[in-house]
């Protein structure tokens, strides 16, 4: 059943209320609870001899299709914080090891929470599961939070018994992918930084100081160096149409992201990151960290390889990657075995194809490729260390040539001027 104007089940797109209660002893509780209403939710809470004092529907963070037009760019920082989805995981994984019955973990999950997206998503969720569903249906009505890898494993745990360990290894592996998303993060952090200083600061000059230095050469008569003129038409311009410029950025940035949103744009840009200099081995250095690291998780938890490849590509970020392992994912259902299509169709690197054969002779493939994961997990982290000491010395580098090229050509003319003082003396 689905409401009017929403995409989504009946029991997902239910208010969820927050409510303060009497037990049938007289003892004060308080909970969540999801209906259609505050009389549907008091309804339901008297079926359970619990009566509420306060009830009070928690606020609905998502916009609305048809209001995320007119969103604030705000609301990106109000999304869920990939921390505190990992750190709901672990402490399901521990209430679930301890032998407590599903529901039960899954309210000691919402009284955990704090943050009023997860604790709503987590109650649904909880509704859900009480209405008959499996956890992994559940949660595959939330793509916003827990995505096709999460509920495939937690199918595999329930089917296999171990939804404990599967929790526990989701947590571990969102956690690793944190870390190194932060690893390079901090590590650009400082050279974008400067970069962002050394752009304001050359912006204040050109814009609020230069104009008045370059007034008292143009009411002088002199034969100014070509330097000292274009320093004079690119002040004028920026003073008189800056407002042209940032426009003209905006529009151009705000083209080219609306291109990449498109599925030829989308393919472009992937190709053109596989190949920009330097950066293009880093990223695809990445996206096989990313890659290999999945499928291991993914098999780890009891997925047949040909489910696990075709949960494990989205994760790695790269459109043309991800057709490569799509053949790849092909030709392993048909029967081939999984190095051979890697190397040809995906273009993996030597290592991981190698890694693989010897993983699929072994019958340890899921520990060869995190080993692979880590190698290159370990080469991103070197590649970004190095990266961020040589992006620091060019920013520096291009911040002094364009301030020594604005002193030179405000000091030339003066050096005119007082020459010419001299002859004359």
């Amino acid at each position: 059943m689905v409401f009017a104007g929403c995409d989504t089940p009946q029991w997902e797109c239910m208010p969820v209320f927050e409510y303060k209660a009497l037990d049938r002893t007289g003892k004060k509780t308080k909970g969540l609870i999801t209906a259609e209403g505050p009389s549907a939710a008091r309804l339901r809470l008297s079926q359970d001899f619990i009566y509420p004092t306060q009830i009070r529907e928690v606020p609905e963070s998502d916009q609305k299709p048809a209001s995320r037009l007119f969103a604030s760019p705000l609301s990106r920082f109000r999304r869920l914080n990939p921390v505190e989805v990992t750190t709901a995981l672990r402490q399901l994984s521990t209430l679930v090891s301890s032998g407590l019955p599903l529901i039960e973990c899954l309210n000691g999950v919402i009284e955990q929470t704090e943050q009023l997206k997860l604790k709503r998503t987590f109650t649904q969720i909880r509704e859900k599961v009480l209405e008959g569903g499996s956890l992994a249906q559940a949660m595959s009505a939330h793509p916003s939070v827990f995505g096709q890898i999460h509920v495939n494993m937690v199918k595999a745990g329930e089917t296999g018994g171990a939804l404990d360990i599967i929790l526990r290894r989701l947590a571990d592996f969102s956690e690793m992918r944190l870390k190194l998303k932060k690893k390079i993060e901090s590590a650009m952090a400082y050279p974008i930084f400067l970069l962002f200083i050394s752009t304001v600061i050359l912006v204040f000059l050109m814009s609020f100081v230069m104009p008045k230095v370059i007034g008292i050469f143009e009411g002088m008569r002199l034969a100014l160096p070509w330097s000292t003129k274009v320093l004079i038409f690119v002040t004028h311009f920026l003073s008189r149409f800056w407002w042209l410029v940032l426009a003209g950025v905006v529009a151009v940035s705000g083209l080219i992201a609306a291109f990449v949103k498109t599925d030829k744009g989308n393919r472009i840009w992937d190709r053109i990151r596989l190949h920009i200099p330097v950066f293009g081995k880093l990223h695809h250095k990445a996206v096989i960290a990313r890659f290999t690291r999945t499928l291991s998780i993914l098999l780890k938890s009891g997925i047949p390889l040909v489910n696990a490849l075709s949960i494990a590509a989205p994760s790695m970020g790269n459109r043309i990657m991800e057709e490569g392992i799509e053949e790849t994912w092909k030709m392993v259902g048909e029967g081939s075995d999984f190095a051979t299509p890697l190397r040809q169709k995906a273009g993996f690197p030597p290592l991981v194809v190698q890694l693989v054969r010897a993983g699929e002779k072994s019958g340890e493939i899921e520990q060869m490729l995190a080993k692979a994961a880590e190698v290159y997990e370990d080469d991103v982290e070197a590649a970004i260390a190095s990266l961020t000491s040589i992006i620091e010395p060019i920013v520096i580098l291009g911040m002094g040539v364009v301030v020594g090229f604005i002193v030179m050509a405000i000091l030339l003319p003066i050096f005119e001027m007082t020459s010419g003082v001299r002859g004359i003396r």
